[in-house]
């Protein structure tokens, strides 16, 4: 498995997301963040999978978990994820 890393802006999007799920479903939250980082762990394994966003930057992808999206690219001897959000928001904004 190639190494996974975490930029500040994925690993604050997490703890976003687990905020305001945690809001009203606190059970929810961290189930929720244990399916996006488990779908970050299969993307290190194979870092191919998911769309193509050549309009975001080299080699950027996405994936989706439910209404979010893992914003992901290969590197040479790991892979990054850049940005975990929700699918409604202006990613040109971000």
């Amino acid at each position: 498995m190639t190494q996974l890393f975490y930029t500040h802006a994925a690993v604050r999007d997490l703890a976003d997301i687990l905020n305001y799920i945690a809001q009203d479903k606190p059970d929810a939250a961290l189930a929720w963040v244990e399916k996006i980082e488990a779908r970050c762990r299969l993307i290190a394994i194979t870092p191919q999978i998911g769309e193509l966003q050549s309009q975001l930057g080299k080699n950027v992808r996405t994936s989706s978990v439910g209404r979010y999206v893992i914003f992901h690219r290969e590197a040479e001897h790991h892979v990054e994820i850049l940005r975990v959000i929700a699918g409604d928001r202006n990613i040109s904004k971000l």
